[in-house]
């Protein structure tokens, strides 16, 4: 019963939004600082691999998580007429149009150093093969005991021996969170990625924020995204300078 009820909690915390004034929090649905224009324009930068966050502004949810950017998901399908992208949202692991999360307040694309069409192609196939299942409310990040069950194969490895994971399936009780489902696919390129767990609020983790690393690039912002909001909203060093250059070179 208790599990129950913490889970209704924190999808309930999720759809609350706070407001400045009376009746002071909603859960109604509200226009932007990134518009569907800005969105549009964005999408023929971006390619499958590329890993999204962004920002939604006033939401009570927002201050469980740290830092600035507080949803992740992973670009799988790019182009400008279907682009597809993998989430955890709290319906589940969900593929959708990637203009869904996007349009948000502050959002930002990055893309992982180094990495080749394997590498990309394996994230993406990971991420797939994941969708239909539930969101971690729990918040558990047990990455490597996914990757048995889902790959039936070396973690390290960027493609999936769905044959063999099968023996494991109906044994796992199987959840993913936003983030990890992007820290899951890229697992393979962890180490030079720069993908690590860390202790917040009592838990391992993985932030939207640790994305922001020398392990990617930023290769799309939002206009709203800037080095005062950033710092203002807690972003770590890195990533502020990872703003900074960005839109010293878009400039």
């Amino acid at each position: 019963m208790f599990d129950d009820f913490y889970r209704k909690a924190v999808f309930f915390v999720g759809d609350v939004r706070r407001l400045s004034h009376f009746p002071w929090f909603t859960w109604s649905v509200r226009e932007h600082q990134v518009d569907f224009g800005e969105v549009l324009e964005a999408l023929p930068v971006i390619q499958y691999g590329d890993v999204g966050l962004h920002r939604d502004s006033g939401y009570l949810s927002n201050l469980a998580i740290p830092g600035f950017m507080k949803h992740a998901w992973l670009h799988t399908d790019d182009g400008i007429e279907n682009p597809l992208i993998v989430e955890a949202i709290s319906d589940g692991v969900v593929y959708r149009n990637a203009i869904y999360p996007m349009y948000s307040d502050y959002t930002i694309i990055l893309r992982p150093k180094g990495v080749g069409y394997k590498e990309r192609r394996g994230a993406c196939r990971k991420a797939k093969s994941i969708v239909g299942t539930r969101y971690d409310y729990k918040f558990e990040f047990n990455i490597e005991e996914e990757l048995r069950h889902y790959q039936g194969t070396n973690p390290d490895s960027a493609m999936c021996d769905l044959y063999s994971a099968s023996k494991y399936m109906s044994d796992y009780d199987h959840a993913f969170s936003c983030t990890e489902v992007v820290g899951y696919s890229w697992w393979h390129m962890r180490e030079q990625l720069r993908i690590y767990r860390e202790r917040s609020r009592g838990k391992d983790v993985i932030l939207a924020d640790s994305f922001l690393n020398g392990g990617f690039d930023i290769v799309w912002a939002s206009n709203s995204v800037t080095v005062d909001i950033a710092a203002e909203m807690n972003l770590h060093e890195e990533g502020i300078e990872m703003i900074r250059k960005f839109i010293g070179h878009a400039g």
